[in-house]
């Protein structure tokens, strides 16, 4: 097999199960969520009441077509709290194994820093970052870049924190009224960093520098070696033992880039 035909496991099964499902769980955490952060998503929360009157044909007690603007509303949220609990419910059960895979793995995980947590470090990598995406070359990371590791590490301190918060408020009377005001804020400040960095972490996973790992999650899981090689060195050397040396096209001069950061 040639080198050009060789490909690695970047994301294993369970991860890309987690991963393309979670995007199918935030559909229903932001539609049943929004209009109970929101009055500004009231709209969605009317659309909710129509169950009540799918309903209401056979039980009369049911329907909302006799209802005000205001009492419609208020069942449409009963409704999409309802949805959001059962919706948070079977995020927790797929996440349980993943976790519990994870955790008894974490001293391998790949968003921990690949040398330290020094400024320098992190500085070297808004660097790459800068390589990568600007100056549209190829910087030594590793099977992440520091944006991707801050986004991870961002997501799960946030999901952490709109779970636990959401349990708190799911249970609300074993809670003081203090803690139930505090779990609320956590839960609405969670989802909104998880929304905004999910935002981001879509545009960004479109970009044609991260096509391949784009098809990878969504497909077999399996990079290129050349690929991995040119656009991950130091996931290459960890991987192979070998040196990573990039062609002639794929060399950025540090110089140039060098410039751009300082002039910029």
């Amino acid at each position: 097999m040639s080198n050009h035909s060789e490909s690695i496991i970047a994301f294993t099964r369970l991860q890309r199960s987690f991963h393309n499902h979670l995007l199918h769980f935030m559909v229903f955490f932001i539609i049943t969520g929004l209009p109970l952060l929101s009055t500004s998503f009231s709209f969605l929360g009317s659309l909710f009441a129509i169950p009540y009157d799918f309903i209401g044909s056979v039980y009369t007690d049911l329907s909302t077509s006799g209802l005000t603007d205001n009492e419609r509303l208020a069942a449409g949220l009963q409704v999409a709290r309802v949805i959001h609990r059962i919706t948070a419910l079977f995020f927790i059960i797929m996440a349980i194994p993943f976790v519990a895979v994870h955790l008894a793995h974490i001293r391998n995980w790949a968003i921990w820093p690949e040398k330290s947590w020094s400024p320098v470090a992190f500085f070297d990598g808004i660097k790459g970052l800068w390589i990568n995406y600007i100056s549209l070359g190829h910087a030594r990371f590793g099977k992440f870049n520091v944006g991707q590791k801050l986004f991870a590490w961002t997501m799960i301190v946030a999901i952490t924190a709109i779970t636990a918060s959401g349990f708190v408020l799911m249970f609300r009377d074993l809670f003081s009224q203090g803690t139930q005001e505090f779990c609320r804020f956590v839960h609405a400040a969670s989802f909104v960093v998880i929304g905004v960095f999910l935002i981001v972490h879509l545009y960004l996973s479109l970009l044609p520098m991260n096509r391949q790992a784009l098809n990878a999650m969504f497909g077999d899981g399996r990079l290129p070696i050349d690929y991995v090689k040119s656009h991950h060195p130091i996931w290459y050397e960890k991987l192979t033992g070998k040196r990573a040396e990039l062609t002639t096209t794929e060399k950025v001069e540090p110089s140039v880039a060098e410039e751009e950061l300082t002039t910029s």
